[in-house]
């Protein structure tokens, strides 16, 4: 299956708590927005249910579990699926936070390792995703240029040849990304773009072959809409996204409600509610 990381094809805008200008809490590495010194973090989930007019959570489910080390350069991610399955998701980092190996697991099982590669810059210039056999199911390079940055990925089937490719153009300044994939389904083309807002809000729009299929609206302070559009640009679906922070601005619980339509009548479906436990300072 082709599979190209969502962050490396698209222009990646993250919710955080609300900072002032003098707060600088240090991030660990890694494409989720980690700060402080964690340890460990456990996430569960839970549903609601409709019991005569009355929404109630049902219990809650553990979704997964996520281990660093002291330094944050090993990350140990365990995710629990339907039908008991258990995938396990190890990273290895460098100290400067540059990412250096991912393995993936399946019920105890590798199903693939990404290796990334670096020029003498420390730019990341090539990830390499290798089947269980080392045959390469993915190869991505990426290329800098000034304040441009070029993603070209392929996807192999085992015999080595090309069943996927794409070629994805961030231009970082105005935050706006466009690519283009061909797929034995056809070629699609899909462009991203990020306003902000002087409150520190933001929207995203994303459109493919031309029309608006979502748009995400944050108002910087942990709450976004999610806004998903028919192809005549009518308005399929909402869904709000409410999240609360601790005081290292760790994401600590998160509700989502949905609309049908244009409504406004929002109703809960789900919570995740995140402990996170931190190594201790001296």
């Amino acid at each position: 299956m082709f599979r190209v990381p969502a962050l490396l094809l698209s222009l990646v805008v993250a919710t955080l708590a609300p900072l002032s200008a003098q707060e600088t809490p240090k991030q660990r590495p890694g494409p989720f927005l980690i700060f402080g010194p964690v340890h460990t973090i456990r996430d569960e989930r839970a549903t609601f249910k409709n019991e005569h007019g009355t929404f109630v959570e049902e219990p809650r489910v553990l979704v997964q579990i996520i281990e660093y080390n002291e330094d944050g350069t090993r990350q140990d991610r365990t995710s629990y699926g339907e039908g008991n399955h258990v995938y396990r998701t190890l990273d290895t980092y460098d100290p400067a936070g540059r990412i250096l190996e991912t393995k993936h697991f399946r019920s105890g099982v590798l199903e693939s390792r990404v290796v990334s590669n670096y020029d003498d810059h420390k730019q990341l210039i090539e990830q390499l995703t290798y089947r269980p056999d080392d045959s390469i199911q993915d190869r991505l390079v990426f290329k800098h240029q000034g304040s441009q940055r070029e993603v070209e990925s392929w996807a192999y089937d085992i015999h080595g040849n090309v069943i996927a490719q794409s070629k994805t153009l961030n231009d970082l300044p105005a935050k706006r990304s466009q690519s283009i994939s061909i797929s034995p389904g056809g070629v699609s083309q899909t462009e991203s773009s990020v306003i902000g807002n002087p409150d520190g809000g933001w929207v995203r729009t994303e459109q493919s072959n031309g029309r608006v299929k979502r748009q995400v609206i944050a108002d910087g302070n942990g709450k976004e809409d999610w806004i998903l559009y028919n192809n005549d640009g009518t308005i399929r679906s909402k869904e709000r996204i409410l999240r609360e922070f601790d005081s290292h601005h760790n994401m600590i619980k998160e509700t989502r409600l949905t609309a049908e339509g244009d409504s406004a009548d929002f109703t809960p479906g789900s919570v995740g509610y995140r402990t996170i436990t931190y190594f201790e300072k001296d």
